[in-house]
């Protein structure tokens, strides 16, 4: 304790543990924490769970705004007499349209914030909506606000099957594993990856009964159903052979461009979900056998959620719920909801003691009509209420402490609201709204609005634009960039083509033993410079023992024998002595291509260059003059490369056939006729078509 930390110490003052207040803010606006303490006075501060009296806030001295607009039900903006029958006419449609028009009204017309150090237009990322519950509401918010373009980040968390870019994706693959399904293949159609209208489906998906769609368009000759049908039949050929994952990708960037197509039809919030899918088609070819249906099962059997941080969205408005927005702040929030009550105690549980013991145990109660809720389920079920109660109230108390400057509410009505005259009588809206004691201010769009507090009359002329100066900017930077220059691609020396002509077979079991020969000399040949001369024999001859003991000690020798010939003869000889380089990289750029390659042997001195390059053909040539045009061009393109290295010094090529072995020395005169050839060669290698 700290009374025996005292006397430990010896030290005259203990330091004992201190309650602080809350109540101190340094991101809030002193108007807006007006009206919250008055809501705290309002509904109680045991109504919120606290063991006392709330205190009072204390907030920063600038203009705040607190602004209740009008209820919103489904018959709000119509003429008199006038009905809407269709299902976009629900009341939750209608706020979530009037809340997208009222941001890019600020947002065009201007909303002047205070904070920091000089006043400034508010921009999408100043604006956080907060929803009660994760409900249609939020989805509707989102698409709204993109439909009037306004940037929106998407809600802060939703399942991944619910997307409509991941039900459109889905359907492809769907399609991909049952074609005849013609449901799939009919929201296959309509979806922005086929962008069939619905009078378009209509018009050409009519046929007659027990006919399946797919059957009736095979048969269908229109120029539009023909086009459609190529590209249902690559997805169906893809199916045979892709994982649901390659399929995925081939669907959104390959010729069927759908991740533009969908981001252009449902906004950027899109490609979150696209992302997300991807993810899990990658995660479940990690541990499961791919399939396309596989995956289908797979992932609808699967509960999977996106989850985007609150701070991530830069310059975008925010849609989250309000326990999402805990540690959370904004210029400006608007509670969208505000109109509906507070959630139902849900499940009851009742804790059971079994009889001579202290365990303990719930017990779930199913659900029970208001008769049968009895005893000690009246008595849970009032706890559980009051509980329930107070999360509404600490809720609310959340969703308005996190706005700096400005906050707003607002709320629709459905028919149980409207037949009873107005919003549920413990709902935030009708909690709130008699601490509006002005009158009610005219608003085109809400029809009507009430206000505590005011908003500061300096306008900045752009959002964060006040200390900009204006400078003139050189051409460059306002002119288009010029497509850039396509870099040219390497060619391969050892890629210059093959001559084709007659080859006959050679005998049975004799290419077995010639490609053994060509393998064992040019092992020889890799290894014995870098030994002395001396020790080259015995070595040479120890290493054939130990890794061809199968062949006749006569073959051993002669093998032998040939390779120290080539080190040793001859004008190249020097080329394998141990200070010349052994398979060396090269690159160099000749007329604009890029060679690169890499030489077996290369030796350089200051006034020539020799390269070799082994060969283990299958027939060698036993002259120059039966070396192969190929062969040829290969070496002319390493003489070029090598000129292009080494300026100014003679380059010398020669080929040497392993198997036999031979070393052929190539003149310069017949290199330079071929050096003007290899361009016409073909590339080392070649891009597969797009299919």
């Amino acid at each position: 304790t700290a009374d025996a930390a005292a006397e430990a110490r010896v030290g005259p003052d203990p330091r004992y543990l201190r309650e602080y207040a809350l109540g101190q803010s340094f991101r809030t606006a002193d108007n807006v924490l007006d009206f919250v303490d008055r809501a705290i006075d309002v509904i109680g501060s045991r109504e919120l769970g606290l063991d006392g009296d709330a205190e009072p806030h204390e907030g920063q001295q600038r203009p705040g705004l607190v602004t209740l607009w009008n209820t919103i039900h489904a018959d709000s903006g119509m003429e008199e007499g006038e009905t809407d029958e269709s299902w976009l006419a629900r009341h939750d449609r209608k706020l979530a349209d009037r809340i997208a028009m009222q941001v890019k009204r600020w947002m065009e017309r201007g909303f002047p914030l205070v904070k920091g150090k000089h006043p400034r237009r508010a921009g999408p990322g100043d604006v956080m909506i907060l929803v009660r519950k994760r409900r249609e509401l939020a989805a509707l918010i989102v698409a709204r606000l993109y439909r009037h373009g306004v940037p929106v980040a998407g809600v802060d968390r939703l399942r991944l099957g619910n997307p409509l870019a991941v039900q459109d994706l889905m359907a492809a693959l769907r399609f991909a594993a049952q074609p005849l399904d013609d449901l799939t293949l009919a929201c296959l159609l309509v979806s922005p990856l086929i962008g069939w209208s619905q009078e378009e489906l209509l018009e050409r998906g009519y046929r007659e009964k027990g006919v399946r769609l797919w059957e009736h368009l095979r048969k269908n000759r229109h120029p539009r159903v023909l086009e459609t049908l190529d590209v249902l039949r690559e997805i169906l050929r893809r199916a045979d052979f892709d994982s649901p994952e390659q399929l995925l990708r081939w669907i959104l960037v390959g010729p069927m461009d759908g991740r533009r197509r969908l981001v252009a039809r449902l906004g950027r919030e899109a490609n979150d979900p696209i992302d997300e899918l991807l993810n899990a088609a990658i995660a479940y070819g990690s541990g499961h056998i791919a399939s396309i249906q596989g995956f289908i099962r797979w992932f609808d059997a699967g509960e999977g959620e996106i989850k985007r941080e609150g701070g991530e969205s830069r310059d975008q408005v925010r849609v989250m719920t309000v326990h999402g927005s805990k540690g959370l702040q904004a210029p400006i929030v608007i509670l969208a909801d505000a109109a509906i009550g507070p959630d139902s105690p849900g499940d009851l549980e009742l804790e059971d003691r079994a009889r001579g013991g202290d365990a303990t145990h719930l017990v779930p109660i199913p659900d029970l009509t208001k008769e049968q809720k009895v005893g000690p389920l009246r008595v849970a079920e009032e706890v559980a209420a009051a509980a329930e109660m107070q999360e509404h109230w600490r809720l609310l108390y959340v969703a308005m402490t996190r706005a700096e400057e400005a906050l707003f509410m607002g709320g629709s009505l459905g028919p149980r609201d409207v037949s009873r005259g107005g919003p549920h009588e413990d709902s935030w809206y009708a909690r709130l709204k008699p601490l509006f004691e002005s009158d009610p201010l005219e608003d085109d769009l809400w029809g009507s609005r009430w206000q505590w507090g005011a908003l500061t009359p300096v306008f900045a002329d752009a959002p964060g634009k006040q200390d900009s100066v204006s400078t003139d900017l050189p051409g460059w930077a306002t002119s288009p960039v010029r497509p850039e220059a396509r870099p040219p691609r390497p060619l391969a020396p050892s890629g210059l083509g093959e001559e084709e002509g007659s080859d006959p077979p050679l005998r049975p079991g004799h290419s077995a033993k010639a490609a053994q020969r060509g393998v064992l000399i040019h092992a020889l040949l890799e290894r014995l410079p870098q030994i002395g001369p001396e020790r080259r024999e015995a070595l040479g001859r120890q290493w054939l023992g130990k890794h061809a003991p199968e062949l006749p000690e006569g073959d051993r020798e002669e093998l032998l024998e040939r390779s120290l010939a080539v080190l040793t003869t001859g004008s190249f000889g020097d080329t394998f002595e141990p200070n010349a380089l052994a398979e060396v990289p090269l690159a160099a750029t000749v007329e604009g291509r890029v060679v690169a390659g890499i030489a077996d042997r290369l030796l350089v001195t200051p006034e020539k260059v020799r390269v070799v390059d082994f060969k283990t053909a299958r027939r060698p040539p036993f002259s120059l003059e039966q070396v192969p045009g190929s062969t040829l061009r290969q070496m002319a393109a390493y003489v070029a490369a090598l000129q292009k290295i080494y300026p100014g010094r003679e380059v010398e090529a020669a080929v040497l056939y392993t198997q036999t072995p031979q070393l052929i020395v190539l003149p310069s005169e017949l290199i330079e006729q071929y050096k003007a050839r290899f361009e016409e060669a073909q590339e080392s290698f070649l891009l597969p078509p797009v299919e």
